[in-house]
């Protein structure tokens, strides 16, 4: 099932084949109606924390929408061939009735989500009701609208466990029950914890939760977010971190105490200071660590992997992006995140800055990675007149050559 949620509501319109019965032997009810299911356009950002974009939702090939009326119990399931959804046993009402339609179904569990991008449709709830009551011999015309909204889970911290469960008045959500009343869906809850999701690592998580109720999102037992009494609104999508990916730290430096600030890129990323190592430093002395270490025992140098932003040689994104920058007249790479909740945060490493200039630049970082026989890798960038021209790591970097530190947090 192909669905995509990434920018604005797509307005999607289908259109049913009809069809007729010649059983008599009841009052003349026709089996097989016309649909025309529209999707409400919604073109509204979130209201927490929104720096990646809009969404857009559209119908794919063999998408169901269960449609009931309020003349019987049970549902009619319209499958999309494409252009159009069919249905050939759909009654058409001997009397007017109220019509509903509920996408993906009449009931919709919330329980253990996978987390992907695109398994949110799969889950996202829409209804939306005839204007007025028919027997369906005209067709019906039905407007759905977005009855849930998506929270964007960024789990930071590396090997930080993400147990997300959500809880309302009624006890802990665990799924969604159409509701013909309202033409939408009530909260189904429990009275034991539910999880939403639950995942081992620090990463990006995509999770259906209900909207328009009072909400309370929690990692196991710790609150990320508590909604007002109208709750999330429908449609939109909120950005949630599980912790910080900025701040600071103290650094010792020549026996004080000083503060250094600091920044992450991805999640479970390492935390970078904002700034180098005042002197250059051999690799021997780069890669001391706890109190031995040149800012003290709360940072260290990083690893080779942890200064993987980008492909070597083509500077194509893996964890953030690359652009040559120019900061306080010194050239260099400005970093910046890639991933939701990271797409603000950025470090600039600068080249070195003694020989360095617009039209011919370089700089050289330790990492603590051993390199080939007794030699230390190190992070190397050249480029002239705007343009970085090669960039890559040196697995034989001589160990005593004095080059640039950029320290992360030791934690």
């Amino acid at each position: 099932m192909k669905k995509i949620l990434y920018s604005v509501f797509m307005l999607a319109t289908m259109v049913l084949a009809a069809c007729s019965s010649d059983d008599t032997t009841e009052p003349v009810v026709k089996r097989g109606m016309v649909l025309k299911a529209n999707v409400e356009d919604t073109d509204t950002r979130a209201t927490i924390t929104d720096n990646e974009g809009k969404w857009k939702f559209a119908f794919a090939t063999n998408d169901v929408v269960k449609v009931g009326n309020d003349k019987v119990d049970g549902y009619y399931t319209f499958t999309n061939k494409g252009t159009e959804f069919e249905i050939t046993d759909a009654k058409q009402t001997a009397d007017a009735a109220n019509w509903c339609a509920y996408f993906p179904s009449e009931t919709i569990d919330l329980r253990n989500q996978s987390g992907d991008f695109a398994d949110v449709a799969n889950k996202y709830a829409l209804a939306g009701a005839t204007a007025s009551a028919t027997t369906g011999s005209e067709g019906l015309t039905v407007t759905m609208k977005a009855k849930a909204a998506v929270l964007c889970i960024v789990g930071v911290d590396k090997g930080d466990c993400l147990d997300i469960n959500v809880q309302t008045d009624g006890g802990y959500v665990s799924g969604l029950v159409a509701d013909k009343k309202t033409a939408g869906f009530s909260v189904q809850t429990s009275n034991t914890k539910v999880s939403l999701l639950s995942t081992p690592d620090a990463g990006v998580y995509y999770v259906v939760v209900p909207a328009g109720v009072k909400l309370s999102v929690y990692k196991g037992k710790e609150l990320i977010k508590a909604t007002k009494a109208g709750g999330l609104t429908a449609g939109k999508y909120y950005t949630l971190k599980t912790g910080n990916n900025d701040g600071w730290e103290y650094a010792t430096i020549n026996g004080e105490q000083v503060k250094k600030f600091w920044v992450q890129l991805w999640p479970g990323g390492p935390k970078f200071a904002v700034e180098n190592v005042a002197s250059k430093m051999t690799w021997k002395g780069a890669t001391k660590t706890d109190a031995e270490y040149v800012w003290g025992a709360n940072w260290r140098t990083p690893t080779k992997d942890e200064m993987t932003f980008v492909s070597e040689h083509t500077l194509t994104p893996i964890n953030a992006k690359a652009e040559f920058k120019v900061q306080n007249g010194v050239p260099g790479i400005l970093y910046t995140g890639i991933q939701p909740g990271y797409t603000d945060k950025t470090i600039f490493l600068s080249s070195n800055t003694a020989q360095s200039s617009e039209e011919h630049f370089q700089g050289v970082y330790w990492t603590s990675t051993e390199g080939e026989i007794s030699n230390g890798v190190s992070l190397n960038f050249l480029g002239g007149e705007g343009v970085v021209y090669m960039y890559y790591f040196d697995i034989n970097a001589s160990t005593v050559t004095a080059n640039l530190v950029r320290p992360v947090l030791a934690k």
